[in-house]
C-alpha cells in the first residue's frame, strides 16, 4: 500500500499556479446518460438509455463524472466529459492526490484488460469504478469519438502493479469485420494504442522508462514497444491539470454494420488501491452520426477575402465529403436556386455528385461568368438535396453564393517628370504603373527585360517605345506602350584653330566649337577654365595647346589648338657704284623668304627689289631695308653705304658713220667729271668738231658734210673734283 500521498499532495500545491482547466459536476453534469447524449454525442446521432437486451439502464448520478473546459490550447482536448477514478471529477484540478472511495468492483471487461497487461485481479483488485453506458442504432459503417488518458500515477509508479485501467467496450453482432454467431454478440475494447490491440494504460504509454530501477519488465510485459510509444506521452507541469501526465488525443473507432444495434460501455477504475487516481477525457460532440460535410471555396486561389463571389474570377469549389458509409455508392443530388441564370451567369452544374465505394469526397467546380453588365447582387444557391441510403437519409443543405460585378482593371502609366524626352542620350526617365481599380493580386512585366518592378528607371539612348503588360487575379489584362524620345542632340564639334604667327610674336588662340548640350565647360590642359581667347607665345615651329571640352550630357572632347611659327624673312642687300655715273649707286636685294621690299635713305623711300640712286655728294649714308614675307612677317637691316668719286674715262679709237645704224657716232664715256671740253683736228690741225657737252655724240661731219676716212687727232680737257684738270689727247679713225 502506498502511504506517502500527503507528501505528493504537498507537491501538487506548488503546481497550481496559473492553472486553467475548470470542472463541474453540478446539475446534469454528473448524470452519465445525460452527459453522453448532450455532451459526447453530436445531434446527428440518436442514442438510447438501454442495454444490449433493450431493457432500460439504471445509471445513478456520480460526482466522478463532470464537464471540463481546458481553456488552454496546450491540452489535447478543449472540452467535454471527464471520468475520474476518485471521489470527485474535480480531482484533476484539486489539491489532492486523487483519492477514491476504496470500493472494490467485479468487472469481467476491465479484468480482461488487466489480464492483457500481465496483471491479475486476484492480486490487483478493481477499485472505484466509474461507467457511462448507452446504445445506438448504427447509421453508418463506422463509429468514432476522441479521448485522452491521464493519471496521478505517472512518473512515480511507471512500470509497477499500480496500473489504473480503463476501456471502451463496444458490443454488437458485427464489429471490425467479425460477425458473432447467431443469437450472440461480441465485445471489443476500442481504447487501444493506434495500430495495435494494446490497451492504453500507465504501463503502455508513459515517459519511456520505469520510475524505479529494474522495473522495466512490467512495462515490457504490457507493451513491448512502450519506449517507442512514449511519443504519445505529455508530462504535466500543473498549468492545466494536476495530473502528472496525459496522452495525446486518440480516436476510438470501429467498423460496424449499418442498421445494427450496438451498446458501448465507457469504464475507468483504480487498481490495487484507491489513491493516485486516473482520468479519461472524452471530447465534446466527437461521437457523430453520418454526415455529408460541405466545404465551399469561393474564388479559389484568389488573395482577396470577399464574402461575395466575383464575376469572371477564379473557379469556385464545393467539396462534398462523407464521414462514413464508404462501402456503398452514394449519389448526391444537386440543384440550384436564386436569380442567377445557369449558362449565363455561371457555368452549367451537374445534377448529381457520385461517390463510388471507398471514395470519401468529390469536388464540384464551377465558374461565375463576367457578363460585362453593371447590375446588382445576383444570388446562386447550390442545393444538396436529400440523399437516401439503406441505413440513413441525409438532410438537405443549401450553399448560398452572392455574386457581385468585377472591379475592372484600370491603371495608368505615368512618367514621374511629366516629360517623355531626355536632353542627353543615356539619361533616364522614371516610369510608374499606377493601379486605380483591380481585383485581388496583380502583376505585370516590362517587355524589354521581364522586370516586374512597377516603378523603375529607363535609360533612353535613342527614340524608343517601352511596353508593359498588366493583369489581375480575375484575368483582366491591360497593355501599355510609352514612346520615349531623345531630344535632338548635336554632338560637340571642334573646328581646328591653327593660328599662324611670326616668330617671336605672341598670338591669341580662339578655339571654335559647336554643338553639345548646355552647360559646356572648356578647360585647357593646364587647368585654365573657360579662358577663350588665350594669349600664347609659341615656343616651337608648331606648338600644340591641349584642351578638354565637356557638356551637360557628359560628352568629353579632347583636342588641341595649334600655333605655327611662319618662316621668318631675312633682310639683306648689296650696292654698287655706277662706273659711269659718279655718286650713283645701284641697290639689289639679297633677302630670303620675302615678297616685298621697302628702302629708306636720306628722306626718300623706295619699293621694289632693286633701284638706282644718285647721291648729292660723296660720303657715308645709312640705308634701311625692310622686307615682308607672304604672311606679313617683317625683317630689316641697316647698312652704311660709302658713296665714292673715282675718275673713269673711256675714249673709243674709231667709229663707222656709214649709215648702217651701227657705231654711227663718236662718244666719250666717263665718271668723276665736273667739267668737259672735247675737240677733234684733221691732219692739218684744223678743228673739225668741238663740244662742252659730254653727252653729245659726233657723227663724223664738219659743217654738215661727212669728213673723209682717215685718222684725226683729239684733245680732252676734263675738270675733276677738287679743282683738278686733266688733258687727254689721242687719235681716232673714221671708217666707212
Amino acid at each position: 500500500m502506498r502511504n506517502f500521498f500527503v507528501f505528493i499532495g504537498i507537491l501538487f500545491v506548488q503546481t497550481l499556479v496559473g492553472q486553467t482547466m475548470t470542472v463541474s459536476s453540478a446539475g446534469n453534469y454528473n448524470s452519465p446518460y445525460w452527459m453522453a447524449s448532450n455532451i459526447l454525442v453530436d445531434s446527428t446521432l440518436s442514442i438510447y438509455n438501454s442495454g444490449q437486451n433493450g431493457l432500460p439502464l439504471t445509471q445513478p448520478s456520480s460526482n466522478q463524472i463532470g464537464y471540463f473546459q481546458a481553456n488552454s490550447p496546450n491540452f489535447p482536448i478543449q472540452s467535454g466529459i471527464v471520468m475520474v477514478a476518485a471521489q470527485n471529477a474535480s480531482d484533476v484540478i484539486a489539491l489532492t492526490t486523487g483519492v477514491g472511495n476504496n470500493v472494490t468492483f467485479t468487472d469481467p471487461e476491465l479484468a480482461s484488460v488487466l489480464t492483457s497487461l500481465g496483471m491479475s485481479v486476484a492480486t490487483n483488485p478493481i477499485k472505484d469504478m466509474v461507467e457511462i453506458e448507452f446504445s445506438f442504432i448504427a447509421q453508418s459503417d463506422s463509429i468514432a469519438f476522441n479521448y485522452c488518458f491521464g493519471s496521478h500515477e505517472y512518473d512515480g509508479y511507471t512500470c509497477s502493479n499500480f496500473n489504473d485501467v480503463f476501456g471502451f467496450f463496444l458490443e454488437g453482432t458485427h464489429i471490425n469485420g467479425v460477425t458473432a454467431p447467431v443469437g450472440q454478440t461480441i465485445v471489443e475494447n476500442i481504447a487501444t494504442i493506434p495500430g495495435t490491440n494494446v490497451p492504453i494504460a500507465v504501463n503502455t504509454i508513459n515517459q519511456g522508462f520505469p520510475s524505479n530501477p529494474g522495473g522495466a519488465a512490467q512495462c515490457l510485459s504490457a507493451n513491448p514497444n512502450y519506449v517507442a510509444h512514449s511519443m504519445y506521452y505529455n508530462a504535466s507541469n500543473g498549468a492545466v491539470t494536476t495530473l502528472d501526465g496525459y496522452t495525446d488525443k486518440f480516436t476510438a473507432t470501429a467498423q460496424v454494420e449499418c442498421g445494427g444495434w450496438y451498446t458501448i460501455r465507457l469504464k475507468l477504475a483504480n487498481v490495487s488501491d484507491n489513491i493516485l487516481s486516473s482520468a479519461v477525457f472524452l471530447e465534446e460532440k466527437s461521437l457523430k452520426g453520418p454526415t455529408i460535410s460541405i466545404s465551399d471555396s469561393t474564388n479559389v486561389g484568389n488573395s482577396f477575402n470577399d464574402s461575395l463571389v466575383v464575376e469572371g474570377c477564379n473557379e469556385n469549389q464545393i467539396i462534398f465529403s462523407r464521414s462514413s458509409n464508404f462501402g456503398i455508392t452514394m449519389k448526391i443530388p444537386i440543384k440550384t436556386e436564386g436569380n442567377a441564370v445557369e449558362g449565363v451567369d455561371y457555368s452549367t452544374l451537374p445534377d448529381t455528385i457520385t461517390l463510388l465505394p471507398g471514395q470519401q469526397s468529390d469536388t464540384l467546380t464551377f465558374w461565375i461568368y463576367d457578363d460585362n453588365v453593371v447590375e446588382g447582387i445576383d444570388t446562386l444557391i447550390v442545393v444538396q438535396d436529400y440523399v437516401f441510403t439503406d441505413c440513413y437519409n441525409y438532410p438537405v443543405t443549401r450553399i448560398p453564393y452572392y455574386i457581385r460585378d468585377k472591379d475592372s482593371l484600370l491603371a495608368d502609366l505615368l512618367i514621374t517628370s511629366g516629360l517623355d524626352s531626355v536632353d542627353c542620350p543615356g539619361d533616364s526617365l522614371e516610369l510608374s504603373i499606377v493601379l486605380n481599380s483591380y481585383e485581388g493580386n496583380y502583376d505585370g512585366y516590362w517587355h524589354i527585360d521581364s522586370s516586374n518592378a512597377f516603378t523603375r528607371y529607363f535609360e533612353v539612348n535613342s527614340d524608343t517605345t517601352v511596353f508593359f503588360t498588366l493583369w489581375d487575379e480575375c484575368g483582366d489584362t491591360v497593355h501599355f506602350a510609352q514612346d520615349l524620345f531623345v531630344k535632338e542632340y548635336d554632338p560637340l564639334v571642334y573646328t581646328r584653330d591653327t593660328v599662324r604667327v611670326c616668330p617671336g610674336d605672341s598670338v591669341m588662340l580662339v578655339p571654335y566649337y559647336s554643338g553639345g548640350q548646355s552647360p559646356t565647360v572648356f578647360t585647357w590642359s593646364d587647368n585654365l577654365t573657360n579662358t577663350i581667347p588665350r594669349t600664347v607665345l609659341p615656343y616651337a615651329d608648331s606648338s600644340f595647346y591641349e584642351f578638354f571640352l565637356s557638356d551637360g550630357c557628359g560628352a568629353i572632347l579632347v583636342d588641341s589648338a595649334m600655333a605655327v611659327n611662319m618662316p621668318q624673312p631675312s633682310a639683306g642687300f648689296q650696292y654698287l657704284n655706277d662706273p659711269y655715273v659718279p655718286l650713283r649707286v645701284l641697290f639689289n636685294e639679297k633677302a630670303q623668304n620675302e615678297v616685298s621690299w621697302t628702302w629708306y635713305l636720306d628722306t626718300v623711300m623706295f619699293t621694289g627689289s632693286t633701284f638706282e640712286y644718285d647721291f648729292p655728294s660723296p660720303g657715308d649714308y645709312e640705308v634701311l631695308q625692310v622686307v615682308t614675307s607672304d604672311f606679313g612677317c617683317i625683317d630689316s637691316i641697316r647698312l652704311i653705304v660709302a658713296v665714292e668719286t673715282d675718275f673713269y674715262l673711256y675714249i673709243p679709237d674709231a667709229f663707222t658713220p656709214d649709215g648702217d645704224g651701227l657705231n654711227e657716232c663718236f662718244k666719250i664715256k666717263g665718271v668723276g667729271f665736273e667739267g668737259y671740253e672735247f675737240a677733234v683736228y684733221d691732219r692739218w690741225g684744223n678743228e673739225v668738231f668741238h663740244t662742252l657737252d659730254m653727252t653729245e655724240c659726233w657723227d663724223g661731219t664738219f659743217n654738215g658734210q661727212p669728213l673723209p676716212v682717215g685718222a684725226y687727232n683729239y684733245r680732252l680737257i676734263a675738270d675733276l673734283p677738287f679743282d683738278e684738270i686733266e688733258i687727254f689727247t689721242g687719235t681716232l679713225n673714221i671708217l666707212r
